[in-house]
């Protein structure tokens, strides 16, 4: 409806008032419009606009409804309202109303990208990357704009695994706006994710010479220094990012990891301190008690995650946490009835299932924890730890569906590489091999929350890095990963099976690692529960390595024994591997294994990789 004569004066005087600054003369001329038409969607948009300079953005938002409601055509009374359901942690309502705009005006850019950028926090990150690309061919509109609408492109391909192609955006973004802060420190991100640590650091240095202030900066900062080996660096820059956000879990998390790393006794002062500074909260109690739990202290790991319980009542992971360590104790009823409160905030998760069913075989209770393993698989399965479990409990149980999913015979495959080209024989290979890779081991012990014990472990996937030796490796590990793939579909296909419904031709590497176990080291038994294939090739050796063929031959790899005892069972190794340098073992991600402590003062260097079937 056109307003009249009287109305459009109102109008006026109230938006004259309101660029002139008179803020209480443009309220009350457009409350008085509001009197004589309650639903006119100028007035409502004007005082909305008027409420939100004031800060109060529920009655700004409250306007806007009603001039939306008002005049569904109106482009400006949508964008408007979506930016304030944005303010007000409401993205899902916000998105929709971008939407909206997009619809009255779909050449508006800034509709469609602000649309895009909400879609992907809400995670729905095709519609985003739809949404993007309608942003992007509506035209760039200003280089601000179009920086932020790259900036998002590449945050979208990084989450899709598409590293390089990301950087290549990040980096025209950086072009149209070279004094955004915040497009340095994605870039920074970038090139550590691509193990270009040296390039990262370069990155994240000029994104704070241009100004940001963010602990995220600080954080991803000290991540680059720790890949370079300055852990004094990397703790001064882990220490600033707390000083901004004390509560910045990560930084909380890694700063303790560093120090444990290196060896200091209170490798907790961090998480101490955040815990005294917010005593309400439960983010600090609740890491420590992981990384305790991860330590094997598990008397410690249950008080803190009974800490964390209380604060944080309705978070799953602390129950299950508390569960797992009481456990380990054997206070087997109190741990059921922490593993219930668990499912009780979390049903569909697998994790606290399946920490249940772990629960429940160390408690004897076998018929049970098999029942829960089983929907733990249910609930997911690719997760090669439920499977482990599951598979626990079958043996425990004498079910012979143990022997169908492990069949440690068939599964596991030694192969010994030949040497690379341009290299005479192995041995001369992986000295050469082991002189680099001793370089990146600086850590004084193992990592807390890794089964190494008594050695080291390189961080971040070591693939990754462009290294030629290490480019060599992975040419002769692949083309044995390739026999093994052919291998396992030689066999009859079983879409039940873990490993065998899941075969494909085509694979990727995921997690890539180096250890080094020093005399009395050894890891503990594991599975790596994200995986299809796992593995471990030998770089170096010491004489002390087992050969009478032995499950219990220092050194070796052994397969079979879990993590627990069930009471009454025998759960001993079922085979066992003899290392030698230049070999490569190859087994199903979720079969259980350890490392055969040995004695020597030569160290047992090992380079490890996970991957996963593509298609």
């Amino acid at each position: 409806m056109r307003p009249n004569p009287s109305l459009r004066l109102l109008l006026q005087q109230g938006l004259q008032a309101r660029r002139a600054g008179q803020l209480v003369a443009a309220q009350m001329a457009f409350t008085e419009v509001l009197k004589r038409h309650p639903e006119q969607p100028d007035a409502l948009l004007m005082l909305g606009e008027l409420a939100q300079s004031q800060g109060r953005l529920a009655v700004a938002e409250e306007f806007c409804a009603r001039a939306v409601k008002a005049d569904p055509l109106q482009f400006y009374a949508w964008a408007r309202r979506a930016s304030l359901l944005e303010d007000l942690g409401r993205p899902v309502d916000a998105e929709r109303c971008y939407g909206k705009a997009a619809e009255l005006r779909p050449d508006h850019a800034e509709s469609l990208y602000n649309g895009a950028r909400l879609l992907r926090q809400i995670g729905r990150t095709v519609e985003a990357e739809q949404s993007l690309t309608r942003a992007l061919l509506a035209g760039p509109g200003s280089p601000t704009l179009h920086a932020q609408m790259l900036q998002l492109r590449a945050m979208l391909e990084e989450e899709a695994g598409q590293l390089e192609l990301a950087l290549a955006t990040i980096e025209q973004a950086i072009e149209l706006a070279p004094g955004r802060a915040a497009l340095h420190h994605n870039r920074g991100v970038l090139l550590q994710r691509l193990a270009r640590p040296t390039e990262a650091l370069a990155a994240h240095d000029l994104a704070l010479q241009r100004g940001l202030v963010a602990a995220d900066a600080h954080y991803n900062r000290g991540n680059s220094l720790q890949s370079l080996g300055r852990s004094v660096d990397a703790l001064l820059a882990y220490r600033r990012a707390l000083s901004l956000d004390p509560l910045h879990a990560l930084a909380l998390y890694d700063i303790a990891r560093l120090r444990w790393r290196l060896g200091e006794a209170d490798f907790s002062a961090e998480l101490d301190a955040a815990a005294t500074l917010a005593p309400h909260s439960a983010v600090a109690p609740g890491i420590k008690a992981r990384l305790l739990l991860r330590a094997e202290r598990y008397v410690e790991a249950a008080e803190a995650f009974t800490h964390a319980a209380a604060l944080g009542a309705t978070v799953a992971g602390y129950f299950d946490g508390l569960g797992q360590s009481l456990s380990r104790l054997g206070r087997h009823d109190e741990a059921g009835i922490a593993y219930r409160r668990a499912i009780e905030l979390a049903p569909d998760q697998s994790a606290t299932h399946l920490s249940h069913a772990s629960g429940l075989l160390q408690a004897g209770q076998i018929a049970q924890a098999a029942q829960v393993a089983q929907h733990a698989v249910r609930l997911s399965p690719l997760d090669q730890q439920a499977w482990a479990v599951l598979g626990l409990a079958w043996r425990a149980g004498g079910n012979p569906q143990e022997a169908w999913l492990n069949d440690y015979r068939r599964h596991v495959k030694v192969f010994d590489l030949a040497p690379p080209p341009g290299w005479d024989d192995m041995p001369t290979f992986n000295r050469a091999l082991a002189e680099w890779l001793y370089q990146l081991h600086t850590d004084a012990q193992a990592p807390i929350d890794q089964t190494l014990r008594h050695g080291s472990q390189t961080m971040g996937n070591i693939f990754e890095q462009s290294h030629p030796l290490l480019e060599q490796l992975k040419g002769q590990v692949a083309e044995a990963v390739n026999r093994y793939v052919a291998y396992l579909g030689s066999l009859t296909r079983d879409d039940a099976h873990p490993l065998l419904g899941r075969h494909s031709n085509h694979w990727r590497f995921t997690d890539s690692w180096s250890s080094r176990l020093r005399s009395s080291g050894f890891h503990t038994p594991h599975v790596h529960p994200h995986g299809w294939i796992s593995s471990c090739y030998y770089v170096a050796l010491p004489e002390a390595i087992g050969t009478d063929g032995a499950a219990s031959a220092a050194g070796w790899i052994s397969f079979g024994a879990p993590d627990i005892a069930v009471p009454d069972c025998d759960l001993s190794a079922q085979l066992a591997v003899e290392p030698r340098v230049g070999r490569l073992v190859l087994f199903p991600s979720f079969m259980w294994h350890c490392t055969v402590p040995f004695n020597d003062v030569q160290p047992r260097l090992t380079v490890a990789f996970d991957l996963i079937p593509l298609g």
